[in-house]
Order: C-alpha cells, then structure tokens, then sequence
C-alpha cells in the first residue's frame, strides 16, 4: 500500500493561535481558572488534551465564572462578546480573544455594509458558531444558506440589496456557483469572497489528490465543517472515503495492501492523529516500502544535525590551526547523532511525553534505534582518541555529563536529580557541549592559548546551537505544553524568546564584525560574510517557514542547521 498525505494536513494557523492561547493561559501561575466559551476546536480528541491541562468548557456567556475566558476560533455573537467586556471592566474577568483574524475579517465586511442597508446573506452551515457570530453583527437582517435550492427560496426583499459573504470553511466551486446565480437575480449586490486561504488550499488539494489515488481517507472531528467538506469533495470525484476521527476507526477489511490511500485532513485535526493514521495504514504496506519510510523517519533529522555538526566542526578547526580537523568532525557529528537517537529513552516521563503515534514509533524500533546510537558513540569515542589524550579526556567529560543530565544520580532519600530537572536547561545543555569539543577541548589538547578568535568562535558556535534549539522549541511549543513538558520558550512565552536569540544573534554578529579585522586573517571581508549568513540564517529561517502566514508544509525545507553548515567554509579561509 502506497500512502500520500495531503501537504495541507493539521492544524490551520488560525486554529493553531487558538490552541496556542488556550494553553498559554492554562501555563500561567495566576490564572487559577481557565475556560473557553463553546469548544476551542471541533475535535473531540485536541479538546480532551486541553481538558487535561485544566481547561473547562462552558456553553453560554452567563456560565462563564470569574478566571480566564478564552474566545474560541470561531468568533462570538457581539452581544455575548460585549457582556464578557463589561465583566471584564468590572475585575471579574480576563478575555483572551483568540478569534480567527480570517474570521473577524469577516465581521469587519458585515459591520462595513449591514449599517449602509444591506441584506447580509452568509454562505456556510446553519447552527455553526462561526455563522451565528456572523449574524450578530448584521444590523440589517441576516439570512444562512447552504445549498443552491435555499438560494432559490431568497424573497425579492432580501435580494433588492443585499451582501453575500461566506463562513470560511465554506466550499470555493457552491460559493462561486451560489454567489453567481444570487447576483444575476439581485437588484444591488455586493460579493465579498471570504473563505479563508487556508479552505480553498485544503479544497484544491483535496480535488487533485482524489484524481491520483485509490481510496481517501478523512481524518477530523465529525462536527468540523471544514473536514466535512474535504469528504464531500473526495466523494464528488468517485472515490471511496472513509471519514475517521482516529487510526481505530478505519475499516481495513475494505483494503488488499497494493491500493494507493490518499489522506486528508482538517483545519483542526492535531498532526500526531494524522501521524497515527498513516503509521496505521502503512503496517499493510510492502516490506520495501515500510522500511525505507522506517529509516527516513528515524534517522533523517539526527543525520541532518550530525551531518552540519560535522561539517562546522572541520571548518572551525581548519579555521583555527588545529591539526587534526577530520577526526575533531567526525567526534562532535557522531556525538550529535549518538545522543539526538538516544535521548527519547532516556527520558525520565517515557515516550509518551513525544506524543501518542511518536512513542509508539519508537517503541516499535527501539532496538533499531539503540543500537545505531551505540555505534555511533562508538565511533566518536574512538575518533576522540585519535586526537589526542587530552582531548579525549574533555571528551568523556562531556559525554558523562550529557548522560548525567538525562539519566541523573540517585540521592540519600532516594530522590534522582538531573540536570533535566531544572526547566530549559536543555537549551543551553546541547549548545554549551558543541561548543566545548568544537573549540575548548582541542585547544586543550594542543595547549593553544585562548586568544579573542577562540572566545569569539565559541560564542559563534554556542549562539547557533541554542538558536537551532529554540527555533524547534518554539515549533513545538504548542505539543509541549499539552504534553507537559517545560522548556525556556514555554517558561519565557514566544516572544520574549524571539527577543532574547535575535538580541544573542545580532550581538554576535557586532562583536564577529568589530573582531575579524584585527584577527591575522588575510580575507577577513570573506570571514565577515560567512559569519552573517551563518548568524542571520535562524532568523530568516523562523520568519520564511513558520511566521509568515502559511498554510501546509513548505515543498523544500532549508533547516536551521543550514548556518551549522555554512561554518564549514570556515576551511576555505
């Protein structure tokens, strides 16, 4: 069985800012009550994540008690949204408004018009609050439509002015379609396209990925619109769907294993549920097949960080004179890989703290995995002793020590302490180690004097590593904190993070700039321009592939690892 998931699949942006508020609040230590008024989400399996973290949820504003209210993505009707107000002027309440601004922007069309005697017709599904906020802002009169038969029954009244909008999960081809045939008969009407970016995408790929497979599957909430939609337009084109809100849910008897199985899912489908089904699907997958999906998942991301390690690691020690540069390289990259393979089993909460379908990835390969990690510790081990006595020394320092941080040492009172303990202490962990074999440790061992260069390349290193970490914290923050775990991005908040790498960044950036002209270096303009492109990188990586609004996976993904990469042109200097 071959498996095409759809590049659309999980969370939308708008949903992710609701998730990303909801948890935020429920992390702060003086919000002793944290509520959402309605379901943040229509998915009953992210809700139950959320629940866990000490999030209620209550049906109608007068339910709403004095704490934290969060203001689902769906939007309010203004009534409700201006009692909340009123409370919270009162010191009852503090509002966290995480309406969708695709959402609100429709609201901002309806208060445009409505007031100017318009009739509001709003495409999308009656009994959907997000069409119901709709109506609220429609001073003029409000009508909701689904199908081109309701569009039909439309009075010469409310088609004598009026203006069309759309829920924005609404479908693109019924709204074109409806938006047309109630134009050609209105007397002054105004066509305002609001579905979102976001829709229309998961729409277009649902359209030409049912063209290229076998049988579709559906993951998502049974109440999500969007989702719906998405089964809809798959079985438009004649392709046998299966609408499921888990991997539990798929009929396998339906398959024989050689049939190509497109997946689709909706705005508010969690990604470790899409995971899940496809790890399901594909247990009927060829052998061939299974395998090399196996080995790309394990392995691509500790190859891709080992990989940069060791290229920056031979470029800096060319850089700065030490003799043995391939064996320093291939220490610090097989040392990297070693601990990144490592590092989920020896976490002191278990695999579950990686999500549902990661740990159950892990714990089927854990064998697989083990067992490359130990060859490549072997490895580096054996590479650190090339270089030297000394060097090795700093080496199995380091070595114990990152183990010490993951496993700790058990006390008199029977109580383990770990490094780990101490919340984000891993981002400065995994850098300060990186750091020390790349410039430290062979400096110890050909008993090199620590000049400006070295200080000034160790700050290089330690600032990119702990940029690469926070950017993927940052990523993930949303899964860690419905998973528990404490990281610094989640004790700081996104953007007090965001501040504190880029001020590290550009402070690192000055202090390259004001040193390498005095360094003995004789294209120092080259250096400069090696050392910007490394240090800007993470910034431009953060902005171009998860700040700017987007929907999907990005077709080609240049990794922050790609400035640990750059360093490598160190050797050329």
């Amino acid at each position: 069985m071959k498996v095409i998931v759809a590049k659309t699949a999980g969370f939308c942006w708008g949903v992710k800012r609701a998730m990303d508020a909801v948890l935020e609040a429920s992390t702060r230590s003086n919000n002793p009550r944290v509520q959402t008024l309605g379901p943040l989400i229509h998915n009953p399996q992210a809700l139950a994540l959320i629940e866990n973290r000490g999030v209620s949820v209550v049906t109608g504003p007068e339910q709403v008690q004095s704490g934290t209210v969060v203001i689902r993505a769906h939007g309010i009707p203004i009534q409700a949204l201006r009692g909340l107000k009123e409370r919270q002027s009162q010191g009852e309440l503090d509002i966290v408004n995480a309406t969708c601004p695709e959402v609100a922007k429709v609201h901002n069309k309806i208060k445009k018009w409505s007031p100017k005697g318009y009739f509001t017709i709003i495409l999308g599904s009656k009994g959907h609050p997000e069409s119901i906020a709709h109506r609220s802002f429609a001073e003029n009169g409000s009508i909701i439509i689904s199908t081109m038969e309701e569009a039909k029954q439309l009075t010469a009244k409310e088609l004598s002015r009026c203006l069309i909008v759309a829920q924005t999960t609404y479908t693109v081809k019924d709204f074109h379609t409806i938006s047309s045939y109630i134009e050609d008969r209105a007397t002054d009407c105004i066509v305002e396209n609001t579905i979102c970016e976001d829709t229309w995408m998961r729409q277009d790929e649902a359209e030409s990925l049912s063209k290229r497979v076998d049988y579709v599957i559906v993951v998502g909430g049974k109440e999500s619109s969007n989702t719906k939609h998405l089964a809809e337009l798959a079985q438009r084109y004649g392709k046998p769907v299966q609408y499921v809100e888990t991997a539990q849910e798929i009929d396998m008897s339906k398959f024989t294993g050689s049939e190509t199985v497109g997946v689709l899912a909706g705005a508010s489908t969690p990604t470790w549920l899409v995971d899940e089904v496809v790890d399901y699907l594909e247990e009927t997958s060829d052998n061939f097949s299974r395998w090399t999906k196996t080995l790309t998942r394990a392995f691509t991301n500790p190859l891709v960080w080992g990989t940069s390690v060791f290229f920056s690691a031979f470029g800096v020690s060319k850089f700065l004179d030490y003799p043995d540069s391939l064996f320093i390289a291939i220490s610090s990259g097989f040392f990297i890989i070693s601990m990144y393979l490592s590092a989920p089993y020896l976490e002191p909460l278990g695999l579950g703290v990686k999500g549902p379908a990661q740990a159950k990835f892990l714990e089927a390969h854990r064998r697989l995995i083990l067992n490359t990690s130990m060859i490549a510790a072997l490895i580096s081990i054996v590479s650190a002793r090339e270089v030297g006595f000394s060097y090795f020394i700093c080496y199995l320092i380091v070595f114990s020590a990152s183990l010490f941080y993951r496993i700790g040492i058990s006390g008199s009172n029977k109580r383990t302490f770990s490094l780990r303990s101490i919340p984000g202490s891993k981002d400065f962990f995994v850098p300060l180690s990186i750091a020390i074999l790349m410039v430290t440790a062979p400096s110890i061992q050909y008993q090199s004097t620590l000049g400006i260069q070295h200080g000034v390349v160790f700050m290089i290193i330690f600032t990119l590593a702990l940029s690469r970490t926070f950017i993927y914290d940052l990523r993930d923050m949303q899964k860690d904190q419905v998973l528990g775990k404490e990281t610094l991005p989640i004790a700081l908040g996104k953007i007090k993070s965001l501040w504190l790498i880029g001020v590290m960044l550009l402070s690192t950036i000055i202090l390259a700039l004001t040193v390498n002209p005095y360094l003995s270096v004789k294209n120092w303009i080259f250096l400069d321009i090696i050392l910007v492109l490394a240090l800007c990188y993470p910034m431009f990586y953060w902005w171009f592939y998860h700040h700017r609004f987007s929907a999907g996976k990005p077709r080609i993904d240049v990794r922050p690892e790609f400035s640990f990469a750059l360093l490598g042109l160190l050797a050329l200097i």
